[in-house]
């Protein structure tokens, strides 16, 4: 048995990793490179990241799939506590985040070396998130959750936005990530995927 809810959040990992990705790739580009630094593309990243892993993603796991799978497997409270815990510091580094581009973005000399750092940190975190729900939780929830449990979390990632993958996109996800693939030089989606950004941290 393999779920649509399980190939949707998979397909919501690719999304949110490719940002990832291509936010890093920028960003080492302007400290080797010398690349002047493209603050509306920037912006759009961040407010990606915001408006749709924080507000959409995280909630949906945490409300549906967290829940279903704490009842049907009292092994897997201790792993899905540290995924909760993940996704809460994920929320205090974007702050960070938005807190150091701001200060780069006003003339800071030191503050492109602290924003390059926060999203060095910030993606390497998601990274291991993705990692740890799709190569430890996904399949601990594969063998536990029952067909009723699956409509359910299927029908609530449903209703996301997904402007990467066309899951009933809204008018502000959309136009984040078209700005996105308009602004950024590297292709959105190059190697993005959980297994492959593994590859690209050198």
């Amino acid at each position: 048995m393999h779920p649509a809810a399980i190939q949707i959040i998979r397909d919501e990992h690719l999304a949110i990793a490719a940002v990832l990705y291509s936010l890093r790739f920028l960003v080492r580009r302007m400290r080797t490179e010398g690349d002047a630094p493209d603050f509306p593309l920037l912006h759009a990243m961040l407010d990606y990241i915001v408006e749709y892993p924080d507000r959409w993603h995280h909630p949906k796991e945490s409300e549906y799939l967290f829940k279903a799978l704490r009842k049907r497997n009292l092994d897997t409270g201790a792993l899905i506590d540290e995924l909760e815990r993940e996704h809460r510091k994920g929320d205090l580094l974007i702050a960070d985040l938005r807190n150091k581009l701001t200060a780069f973005e006003n003339g800071d000399r030191d503050a492109l070396v602290a924003f390059a750092a926060a999203v060095e940190e910030y993606a390497q975190m998601q990274w291991e998130h993705i990692r740890k729900e799709e190569d430890v939780l996904m399949p601990l929830a594969e063998r536990s959750l029952n067909a009723d449990d699956w409509r359910r979390v299927a029908h609530a990632f449903q209703e996301n936005d997904n402007p990467l993958f066309g899951i009933k996109p809204k008018d502000e996800a959309e136009r984040l990530y078209q700005k996105i693939l308009s602004l950024a030089p590297p292709p959105i989606g190059e190697n993005p995927s959980p297994s492959g950004v593994r590859g690209a941290r050198g």
